[in-house]
């Protein structure tokens, strides 16, 4: 089922260092699936036209250095890896024609042999390939008893290896501050740069831990993080965009 979504985003210097325009794409599903916060792999279509005729859409508002930007990051309900491969060509396209130089390709580390590929094939139009990675924690019990992310075993430096950004999650029960400050540490240690999005509750999903939240509002670290230029916060649920921090698509 494709849902009805918000699908193109222009990240402003307001909520992050980095100015980029964002595509939430249309994937052919996700093969691993079983992240036991994400509420959106249904976001899917077996059938490539279905996939690409949504996507040429999307990818059609993109405007680059019309709005002086030359960085697209493509999410999807997958990895880039699960998006037909006429869209992944509609995306190097994109770029050519609209001045962009580097695209943000999010997906599982499963698929870090897929990235040379990925590089080749941008590379070959002269655009730059980041690959992020989506972690959510460095914390193996919540990430693999809880979260069921599908990383038993693996380090942030085997991760780094073949991405060199990251999502990290917090707000979740069972999560504290203190660890919250371990992985910003770790992340800040072996990445370029650090995604941290805030948990908003999903069905059959881990709670979402109000207190530890305002907490983390409240808090030195959150201030401190907002000074960083290597962070970016997403927060959903931030009413009114108290914090002023960005909204995942």
């Amino acid at each position: 089922m494709i849902y009805d979504l918000i699908r193109y985003q222009f990240v402003d210097s307001q909520t992050s260092s980095m100015k980029r325009e964002n595509v939430l794409l249309v994937s052919l599903g996700c093969s691993w699936g079983k992240c036991a916060f994400c509420d959106y792999q249904d976001d899917k279509s077996s059938s490539v036209l279905a996939c690409d005729t949504v996507n040429k859409k999307v990818l059609s508002e993109v405007r680059g250095r019309e709005v002086g930007s030359d960085v697209l990051e493509v999410t999807c309900s997958a990895s880039y890896t699960e998006l037909p491969f006429t869209t992944i060509n509609y995306i190097r396209e994109t770029c050519r024609e609209k001045g962009i130089e580097t695209v943000i390709l999010e997906g599982h580390y499963i698929y870090r042999d897929a990235n040379p590929f990925f590089t080749e094939f941008f590379g070959q139009y002269g655009i730059k390939t980041v690959f992020r990675c989506g972690v959510e924690t460095f914390d193996e019990h919540i990430r693999e008893d809880i979260l069921h992310k599908g990383l038993p075993g693996v380090t942030a430096k085997d991760i780094a290896r073949h991405f060199s950004w990251i999502n990290i999650m917090f707000g979740m029960e069972g999560q504290t501050l203190s660890q919250l400050e371990k992985d910003i540490a770790i992340g800040l240690n072996y990445f370029d740069r650090v995604n941290l999005s805030i948990y908003t509750t999903v069905k059959n999903g881990p709670a979402r831990d109000s207190l530890a939240i305002n907490e983390f509002y409240a808090s030195d670290l959150y201030r401190n993080l907002k000074q960083n230029p290597a962070i970016d916060i997403y927060d959903e649920w931030d009413d009114d965009n108290a914090h002023k921090v960005g909204h995942d698509i």
